[in-house]
């Protein structure tokens, strides 16, 4: 990082705040990691009250985007609202709480009234104007609509759900890639995470169609894997680091979990196997390194010095689905190492509601994965870790 974006990420750490100064000294680098940790049950709390939280900031039935240490709390985001839903459903059942369920219903509601007359939904927050569809973060809201379908019985939001999936049918190209409403224009292989909810719906509405497309989208995805070690072309933010053949691991386990996923559903065992050598590759760097690194690239070496914990909680939460279909020790290893390192960087005893419970996007905080920020993102992704691990036997 240059001299000035050193000083720009300082400046907008809100330094002189203290609960910021605190933020950013409990995850300063070559801290000591040892002392007895935390139980999770009270970390899964601590998490899912940040989460109501995150929703009550807005006042509109959305998930705030993030707490920034600066800035405060952000305006609604649609697309993670909207897979936060299923997270919402399951801590209602985990707790008994049906405040969860309220919040969940609340979020289908505030995505109801964002879903554009074409059936997508938009990009950004609440505040980006002007509204443009995007084909990632329909298929993300996708998952909330199915899954409150489910659990609702509600034909409007199965409807709601549809008109989303025969927009991105509509836009879909031929050979399964979507180039269209992307996030920076060109196709990418994370967008696995929006068609495995596709595939979900075909399941659900008994819909060929979506299932068909599912699985073209797939097929285009695993098109893009080197065979010789597994890695994921087109799997970063950016053309920069589709040359350097590099991800962050955020959109590298987008990738994975939607190729398993898809694979898992549709009965395509090929798929599962397509992603396997990636998700041991990065459980024998986390182990033999004792963390798993922001960024990796195709030799599965650390391009970072960072860890980018929504990356940690989503790994764990693929080595514990493979460990399921296959005992593997090692898996099992992973997945309990890379939640501890988030439950590290977890700040239980700060004072200030945004960050109390809440996950960084980055540890340190100020890394370069949404520095100074904790996305709700990370927090959902480690409350649905902190759920499966729970239910493991």
């Amino acid at each position: 990082m240059s001299v000035r974006g050193v000083v720009r990420t300082g400046l907008e750490s809100g330094f002189w705040k203290p609960a910021s100064a605190r933020a950013l000294y409990a995850t300063r680098p070559g801290r000591s990691r040892a002392g007895p940790r935390t139980d999770p049950a009270d970390r899964l709390v601590a998490s899912a009250d940040w989460l109501r939280r995150a929703q009550d900031a807005t006042g509109d039935g959305g998930v705030s985007w993030s707490y920034h240490l600066r800035r405060g709390w952000a305006p609604s985001y649609p697309e993670t609202t909207g897979y936060i839903i299923p997270t919402l459903l399951d801590l209602a059942v985990h707790t008994g709480d049906e405040d969860f369920r309220r919040r969940a219903g609340l979020a289908v509601e505030f995505l109801a009234g964002v879903q554009l007359p074409d059936g997508a939904f938009p990009a950004g927050t609440l505040a980006d104007r002007p509204r443009r569809p995007s084909v990632f973060n329909t298929g993300q809201i996708i998952n909330g609509l199915t899954a409150w379908y489910q659990a609702s019985g509600d034909e409007r939001v199965l409807a709601m759900a549809r008109a989303g999936a025969d927009w991105l049918l509509s836009v879909q190209d031929d050979d399964g890639a979507w180039r269209r409403f992307g996030y920076l224009g060109y196709p990418v292989t994370y967008t696995a995470h929006a068609s495995c909810w596709l595939a979900d719906l075909g399941v659900v509405a008994d819909d060929d169609r979506y299932r068909s497309a599912a699985a073209r989208h797939i097929g285009w995805v695993v098109g893009q894997r080197d065979p010789s070690s597994g890695w994921f072309e087109r799997s970063g933010f950016s053309d920069a680091d589709h040359a350097a053949h590099r991800s962050v691991t955020h959109t590298y386990a987008y990738t994975l979990w939607g190729v398993l996923h898809v694979g898992l559903a549709l009965d395509r065992p090929d798929f599962v196997e397509a992603m396997g050598q990636s998700a041991h590759a990065l459980a024998d760097l986390t182990l033999s390194a004792g963390r798993l690194p922001g960024v990796v690239d195709s030799s599965w070496a650390s391009r970072a010095s960072y860890a980018c914990l929504t990356g940690n909680a989503q790994m764990a939460l693929i080595w514990m689905r493979l460990a399921d279909l296959e005992p593997d020790a090692r898996l099992e290893q992973a997945a309990a190492l890379a939640l501890e390192l988030v439950a590290d960087a977890q700040a239980l005893g700060q004072a200030n509601p945004g960050i109390r419970g809440g996950v960084p996007g980055s540890d340190p905080i100020w890394g370069a994965y949404m520095p100074n920020t904790l996305p709700n993102w990370a927090t959902k992704f480690y409350l649905d870790a902190l759920l499966a691990q729970g239910r493991r036997p």
